[in-house]
This record gives structure tokens, sequence and C-alpha cells, in this order.
């Protein structure tokens, strides 16, 4: 049996996705969610080695999970991704010269960097010079050596290190293949980092990574209603924000709804911009669909308003229609419950397959 393990560490749990490759369609032998500490991990940056190596180390021991084969991903604020515009070559050529070609496109020096590159396309300029679009991935270098040293403390050997917003691509279009190849918009709500990724015919074109996520919506119930963390989060969840702009729900909630719905705006307009920054550099084409995925997506309301706000079709992240599901020891209502967190695990499972 071939398997391929996607290893997720977000902002408030690490969740692990067990996949079995050799069929054509793949089945989803183990989900596992385990809680981390508070402050372990904060935008993206691994703060607490030691917290987050014993809960990866945990999920291995008690699940016996292969030590092989694991795809980790990472988004934080430390990773650039650029569409970089060059002089057509060979893909070895590329790589050895990706430094020279790539240092006055990225903010932080070379030298600090781990890059790579996604080929687009290749074009002919009006003056007929050959020329190809790729998109180059920098990752600042002290990321990647926290998460090896991470995993080498949980005694893991991972075959890749993959951006979180990669495997969210693959498990989009994985779940709903698009023959006429139009815009994705894929927005991931994390605890601490919410992810813009825009995508067309299975390949990211533009990913930025936002400073804020679920949290933002707890701690301003906190400050604004003065409630402990339990609450605020329990309060978050029942409440979420108004459905749609310029309506306002009186009863008992109203104020806890008018700080979240406040919080809401702030993201969306981040977003709005993202959009409106991508579409600027790429002649307005229109993103069609939006799908939306990660915790903060379970938030009552705010998917749809995000769609509203922004004049895009919503779909969920039905990311079971894309495997089968084996005994992963969980009921059918947790894995339905689950699907918002599916995604970016299985999807960095699917590293090569797809």
């Amino acid at each position: 049996m071939a398997v391929s393990i996607g290893l997720d560490i977000g902002g408030e749990a690490v969740r692990v996705a067990v996949l079995d490759t050799s069929k054509a369609k793949r089945t989803l032998r183990r989900f596992v969610e385990m809680p981390l500490p508070p402050g372990a991990v904060l935008a993206g940056d691994i703060l607490d080695e030691g917290a987050v190596a014993e809960v990866v180390a945990a999920i291995w021991k008690r699940h016996k999970l292969p030590r092989k084969g694991v795809v980790v991903g990472t988004a934080n604020q430390r990773l650039v991704v650029r569409q970089v515009d060059l002089p057509q070559m060979e893909e070895n050529e590329l790589a050895e010269a990706l430094p020279f070609q790539v240092q006055d496109s990225i903010p932080m020096g070379v030298d600090e960097a781990v890059l790579d590159f996604v080929p687009l396309e290749e074009f002919v300029t009006p003056g007929g010079e050959p020329m190809m679009s790729i998109l180059v991935v920098a990752v600042h270098r002290d990321v990647v050596d926290t998460l090896m040293r991470v995993l080498g403390a949980a005694k893991i050997s991972p075959k890749a290190i993959d951006l979180q917003s990669f495997g969210l691509v693959r498990a989009v279009y994985g779940m709903a293949p698009a023959v006429d190849n139009p815009l994705q918009l894929i927005v991931d709500i994390g605890a601490t980092v919410t992810q813009v990724v825009i995508a067309k015919g299975g390949s990211a074109r533009f990913v930025r990574l936002l400073p804020r996520g679920g949290d933002e919506f707890t701690k301003a119930l906190e400050e604004g209603m003065s409630l402990d963390r339990e609450v605020a989060v329990e309060t978050k969840a029942r409440v979420g924000v108004e459905p749609e702009r310029g309506m306002e729900t009186e009863d008992e909630d109203s104020a806890a709804r008018g700080i979240l719905t406040r919080a809401g705006d702030q993201l969306i307009e981040e977003v709005r911009g993202s959009v409106t920054f991508f579409r600027s550099q790429n002649n307005n084409e229109e993103v069609v669909r939006l799908v939306v995925a990660g915790n903060g997506a379970r938030m009552p309301h705010l998917a749809n308003r995000l769609a509203g706000d922004l004049g895009i079709p919503l779909e969920p992240a039905r990311i079971l229609d894309l495997v089968n599901v084996g005994r992963v020891g969980l009921s059918d209502d947790e894995m339905q419950a689950a699907q918002p967190v599916l995604p970016t695990a299985i999807g960095l499972s699917l590293w090569g397959e797809l």
C-alpha cells in the first residue's frame, strides 16, 4: 500500500491526513487533529519548538503512523510568492540561474532564502522574444530550519516541505476540476493566518498571507465585552457575523454580533484588496468561484458575507468528494464537521499525486 501523509501545523492544532495512493481514487485512511498549547505557533511561525514537536510525536506514537512519506506545510509572513517573467530556458538552467534572476523580485536576500519555482506558461513578446512565466517561492531559511528541527525531534523524515497554499489548490481542483479553467479564489481562515490564493488550471497564480484569522475575532470579543477566552470562543461559534452588509439584527446577541461583524469586515477588506491587486496585474480577469476553508470558515455567516461583499459565487470545500474514506476512526458526523479543516492536510498528502 502506497501511503502519503500530509502534516498541517496550524495556529491552534496539528492535523494529519494519511492517504492510500495505490488506487486511482485515493483513500483517506486516517485523519487526526490534536490541539497545540496557546502561543506555540503564531502567524505561522513556530515559537515553541519543543511543544510542537511533542504534539507531533504524540500523534505519531498514539496512532502508529509511518515516519516516512510525510509532506509538511508552511504558511507564514516570512515566505513570499511572486509571479516573474523570464527569458525561456530549460528547467535545469533555470534552477541554477534562479537566485540571480529573482533577486530583485523578492524582499529578502537570496542567501537568506530557500528558493523554488513553479512553471506557469510560455509566451512571446511583441518583439518576438520567447519568454516564460514562473511562480517563484522564497521561504526564509530559518523557517525551513525550524521545521526540520521540529520533525527531527519527533523522529519524522519528511519527503518534502510544501506551501499550505499549494496543498489547498490541489484539494480544491481535485474536488471540482474546472474544464474551462476559470480563476478561483481560495480563502483559508486559520487561527492567526488567512491564506488568499488565486488559482487557475490547477496552479496557484497568486498567494498572499494575511496576519489575521479566527483568533482576532476571539480577542475582539474578549476586549469589547470583557469575556474570558472560553466564553468568547463559544460566543463566536454561536453568534457569528451579520449575514449581509447593512443588516443589523436586534436581539440579546446584538453587541457580540456587531463586534464580530466589524472584525469580519476588516478581514474582508484585506481579501478584497488582494483580489483587486491581482486583477490589476492580470488584465482585470474575473474571479468566478470562491472556496472558503479553515477553522474560521465555521463561524456563522462569515463565508456568505465574504462572498456577498466580493460578488463571487461561494462553493464549500467539499474535500470528501475527492477521496474515498476508509476506517479513519471518526463518525460520519465528525468527518462532515471536519470538512473545513481537511483541505490543507489532504492537499499536502496529494503532493506529487495530482
